[in-house]
């Protein structure tokens, strides 16, 4: 068996509850006895499991059984021989320990602790003068002496035993055959003898297993002995270290004396140094004081700069959001406009036309009446013609030769008054015809002259009944279009209200020059349309009296047309009724037209109210923006001033930093030496430290002024532009106002001219009378006149 195995089989011993030995630790006295035996047992197995040797251990046991039966009946004489007995007892025990199972020991064997405990105490005595770096090599030698032991305690117990179990036969015998000499006892002595035979037979195996465990014994003696001058070379070679290091020691002990006289002379100049930068640290108190005050001097003035930011930036958005709002209402009064506008210019061409219908309706009008004055005339002529032929029927030839006369009478008239009696001329003739030809056809073609003279009649009255009813219409018209008129001197009184608001506007934006040059070519401009339009309504007044002339001439030759003008009046009449519904609507929307004006004038007021109010804040922004620049000039001024003063403080202050980090390392080096120099210092560097944190806070505060003071820049900047923008914009809502301003004047002006010249062209209608032929009062160079005066003003 090598040593490997037996190692194997201590650390199975040593990791098990229930083999575990007291003899690999010494220092457990208390251990019970069972478990030595345990491990001896163990080690009798040659280091193999219990459950390998479990026939072995049944033939010990039940061998040892036969050999204990002897010395069952020394227990009954155990009270008449206690000494002998316990001898006995003790070898047995000593003998048992060996074969027994773990059950009898526990029962039967009593614990040996006295030499084991003796041993163990010795071997804690040599332990603990070891030093615990080699504490698990001593261990193992422990239990290496220990095997031993356990061996020499067998070796010296199975000889003794046999020994005892001679003398404890003799006694039996002699026990028994004073008793009664019982043959059952001669027959267990004989059984013993043949157990202790037996019993030698095992126990030379049992020497063969202590021979290979004493083998591995001095196998594992070696390595603890090599194990041994190991440790022996480590001890030297720790010794060696630890003279080294303490000559080591030595030497930087005789540096640092030598070091120590050294700054000792050092210490001196540095307690000059110390006093001289105690002075320095007063000085530098003293204008960190003052910078503190100007520090808090320059934190009061960004606060209050910062709070006239942020009034600035909310009166900024405040106006910014007045603009917005009124560049909505400018463009939504620009679309009103723009629709009011296409409104107007719509109205104007219906007014056009219906200023057209009414003039061809007034034309034809006038020639009705002509015409029906002709026809009038014609045909009392006719009655009186006809008259004249019934009472002279009766003379057949002085009546046909009276109409010959009468019908060349009739044809002469017809020619010269007009071709639109062609089928009169017609009837006539057929009439001379037929009157030529046959007195007969007379009475018939009187009448049917009888019937189309009460037709004539009839359309005559129909005609009148019409005229009439045009007469009213044209009344209603008349009274409408003196409506407008005194609706359009409303407007033109506004337009004078307008006219002085502009005024007033005008001199308040007398700054701007672009403006008024501007409105001053709009002013031609539109000076250049006003004549164009006044020639081109001379050209039309013009054209209007050739027109007029060229009807005049007409008029005769239209008295032919009354039938097909009757056909065409009422067709006319129809149109009529039309265009009577149009100007109802024109004039509900006219009146709608005049409301939304109202309302566009309120509007117009308020935004001047608002562009004043506007003007003014502006004015107050530019005071309070150049006060503001001021005060930025001035605290650049005041930082560059200390921009300057702090860079010589921080000079002036890394010197003392470096001079304090020499004074610190020779502080540190003499601390025990120099404990007043350290107080100082300590004190000196706790002040170097406050004012350190304290230049670096104020450093910390400069940048932050200094990015403050570069937003409160980037603010003024943005502030200047968008003020820029902002009079821009106002500028050009001017202009647009002042443009909106003159459309709506020049389309009043249209309008007033449109107006002036229907009051030209359409007199009352009620004094017309029926004859009299229609004339135009010329009035336009008085309203021409009025029109240049209202202009100028």
């Amino acid at each position: 068996m090598n040593s490997p195995f037996l190692q194997s089989a201590l650390c199975q011993s040593l990791s098990s509850s229930s083999y575990y030995s007291p003899l690999l630790y010494p220092s457990h006295q208390k251990v019970p006895r069972k478990k030595r035996a345990s491990v001896i047992s163990y080690f009798w197995n040659g280091g193999r499991p219990f459950d390998e040797r479990c026939p072995f251990r049944r033939r010990v046991v039940l061998l040892v059984g036969v050999s204990v039966l002897p010395f069952l009946q020394l227990r009954e004489v155990a009270a008449e021989e206690p000494a002998e007995v316990v001898n006995v007892e003790s070898h047995a025990g000593g003998f048992a320990n060996i074969f027994l199972s773990s059950r009898n020991r526990s029962k039967d064997v009593k614990p040996r602790s006295a030499n084991v405990s003796d041993n163990s105490v010795f071997e804690e005595n040599i332990g603990t003068g070891i030093q615990e770096s080699q504490g698990i090599k001593l261990k193992r030698s422990e239990i290496d002496t220990s095997d031993s032991r356990a061996m020499e305690i067998i070796e010296s117990q199975v000889p003794s035993a046999a020994e005892h179990d001679v003398q404890a036969q003799t006694p039996k015998g002699d026990a028994k055959e004073g008793t009664g000499g019982s043959s059952s006892v001669s027959f267990l002595n004989g059984i013993g003898i043949i157990g202790s035979g037996v019993l030698g037979a095992l126990f030379a195996g049992s020497q063969r297993e202590k021979k290979a465990l004493e083998s591995t014994i001095d196998s594992m003696t070696a390595q603890t002995k090599d194990q041994e001058k190991a440790t022996a070379l480590m001890k030297k070679n720790f010794e060696d270290r630890l003279l080294n290091e303490q000559e080591e020691h030595k030497g930087q002990l005789r540096k640092l004396k030598d070091e120590e006289a050294s700054l000792s002379s050092q210490l001196t100049s540095a307690k000059e140094a110390v006093a001289a930068l105690g002075q320095e640290l007063q000085d530098e108190k003293r204008l960190a004081a003052e910078l503190l005050s100007q520090k808090s001097q320059l934190e009061h003035s960004f606060t209050q700069a910062r709070e006239d930011k942020k009034l600035l930036e909310d009166v900024l958005n405040e106006k910014v959001d007045r603009i917005t709002a009124l560049q909505d209402k400018l463009s939504l009064l620009l679309l009103e406009i723009n629709e009011k506008t296409k409104n107007i210019q719509n109205l104007k061409s219906l007014l056009a036309e219906r200023e057209s219908e009414c003039k061809n309706l007034s034309t034809t009008m006038e020639e009705a009446r002509a015409e029906l004055a002709a026809a009038n005339s014609s045909i009392e002529q006719l009655k009186e013609g006809i008259i004249m032929a019934r009472e002279e029927s009766n003379s057949k030839g002085s009546i046909i030769d009276d109409l010959h006369e009468n019908i060349k009478l009739l044809t002469e008239e017809k020619n010269d008054s007009s071709r639109k009696f062609y089928d009169l001329m017609k009837d006539y003739n057929d009439l001379v015809s037929y009157s030529e030809k046959t007195t007969v056809l007379n009475s018939e073609l009187l009448s049917k002259k009888d019937e189309q003279l009460q037709q004539l009649e009839e359309n005559l009255k129909h005609l009148l009944s019409e005229g009439t009813y045009q007469q009213t219409l044209i009344s209603e018209l008349t009274r409408e279009r003196d409506n407008l008129n005194v609706l359009l001197e409303k407007e033109k009184n506004d337009m004078y209200k307008l006219t002085t608001e502009l005024q007033s506007a005008r001199k308040l934006l007398d700054t701007s020059k672009a403006e008024v040059s501007h409105m001053s070519k709009e002013l031609t401009e539109a000076r250049t349309s006003y004549e164009e339009v006044t020639s081109k309504i001379s050209k039309m007044q013009e054209e209007y009296d050739q027109a007029r002339q060229l009807l005049n001439n007409n008029l005769d030759e239209a008295k032919a047309t009354s039938k097909i003008l009757s056909d065409k009046l009422e067709s006319a009449m129809v149109v009529l009724k039309s265009t009577e519904e149009e100007l109802v609507s024109a004039s509900n929307e006219l009146k709608a037209v005049i409301e939304e004006r109202e309302s566009l004038k309120n509007e117009l007021v308020d935004s001047y109210r608002k562009v004043e109010t506007t003007t003014n804040q502006l004015q107050e922004e530019r005071k309070l923006v150049t006060n503001l620049n001021k005060e930025h000039e001035a605290s650049r001024r005041q930082i560059l001033k200390d921009s300057e003063a702090r860079k010589s403080l921080e000079a002036d202050l890394d010197e003392a930093t470096r001079s304090l980090d020499e004074m610190n390392r020779s502080a540190l080096l003499l601390s025990r030496e120099l404990e007043n120099t350290n107080s100082r210092s300590a004190s000196l560097e706790t002040e170097k430290e406050i004012l350190y944190k304290s230049l670096v806070e104020q450093k910390n505060i400069a940048k932050d002024a200094l990015e403050n003071i570069e937003d409160a820049q980037n603010l003024i900047t943005r502030l200047g532009s968008e003020r820029e923008k902002l009079e821009k914009r106002s500028k050009r809502l001017e202009e647009d106002l002042a443009a909106a301003k003159g459309e709506i004047l020049r389309l009043r002006r249209k309008i007033s001219v449109g107006q002036e010249s229907l009051t030209e062209y359409h007199p009352n209608s009620n004094e017309v009378p029926a004859g009299t032929p229609f004339s135009v009062k010329r009035n336009s160079g008085r309203r021409k006149k009025r029109s240049m005066g209202s202009d100028d003003s």
